[in-house]
């Protein structure tokens, strides 16, 4: 496991309260398989491609942006639609917009790309060398998951997603790839999960819709909750909640 994946898995141990060891927890890190340059850290939205300026439009369009934003010529409508970002939500969520874009236009941006295909990869082998019973992934991580999940499917008890943008319009819900013969079954829980429980914060900018299982009826138990106005998306903030405890106490309870 390299030094990035142990620190989250520490990290995220931390938030869960309890011991950190690769025996119990274990992440599947594949940011440096989305990473395409120097740019990649700028919150500059003009400096997106093409595709994620297109991205951060239709999100903004999910949130509730004006129609207008997204018209005009040029990089015109992307700043207009990262300004009404910073005034609707402030200048955080402006550059967590701009640089999730990045990286999830790096994911999407073709149906089974070799960068898309190496995520999911490293998931199922992280899988497969742990033999986990839960698995909890966040934000675009819930996206490679459940792709993951259909292209190879493996028997776990539980799936939880925290901050997912599974459902979000023109973004990523039409772009999902379920594998060969699986995609008219969009929306359902991934062969070999028993139970599947989403996580919204009620201020998530990533989580659109917040009511997913609206687009994924195979979701089986659905909190909406309330982080903060600060750290609506974090990770640590899903994991500290009780809703994340009582799901797995719940399944240690009838070990």
């Amino acid at each position: 496991m390299t030094l990035a994946a142990e620190r989250l898995a520490a990290e995220w141990a931390a938030a869960l309260g309890i011991p950190y060891d690769t025996e119990s927890l274990r992440t599947a890190y594949y940011a440096q398989l989305l990473h395409l340059g120097s740019a990649q850290g700028t919150d500059d939205p003009e400096l997106l491609s093409a595709d994620a300026q297109r991205l951060l439009l239709g999100w903004v369009t999910a949130l509730g942006a004006p129609a207008e934003i997204a018209m005009g010529p040029g990089t015109l409508p992307v700043r207009q639609a990262a300004g009404w970002l910073a005034e609707r939500f402030g200048d955080a969520a402006r550059k967590l917009a701009v640089l999730f874009c990045r990286e999830a236009d790096t994911y999407v941006s073709e149906h089974d790309s070799p960068r898309r295909a190496a995520a999911r990869e490293e998931v199922q082998r992280v899988l497969a060398l742990q033999q986990p019973r839960v698995v909890v992934a966040h934000s675009l991580g819930s996206v490679v998951a459940y792709e993951a999940l259909w292209h190879r499917p493996f028997d776990l008890d539980l799936l939880i997603t925290l901050g997912s943008p599974l459902g979000m319009p023109h973004v990523f819900y039409e772009r999902l790839s379920l594998g060969e013969g699986n995609e008219q079954s969009k929306g359902q829980r991934p062969p070999g999960v028993r139970r599947w429980v989403n996580i919204a914060d009620i201020g998530d900018i990533v989580a659109i819709p917040r009511d997913l299982p609206s687009r994924f009826p195979g979701i089986d138990a659905h909190h909406e909750v309330s982080l903060g106005p600060i750290a609506s998306h974090k990770a640590t903030r899903y994991l500290a909640r009780p809703e994340v405890a009582a799901e797995l106490g719940h399944l240690l309870s009838h070990d």
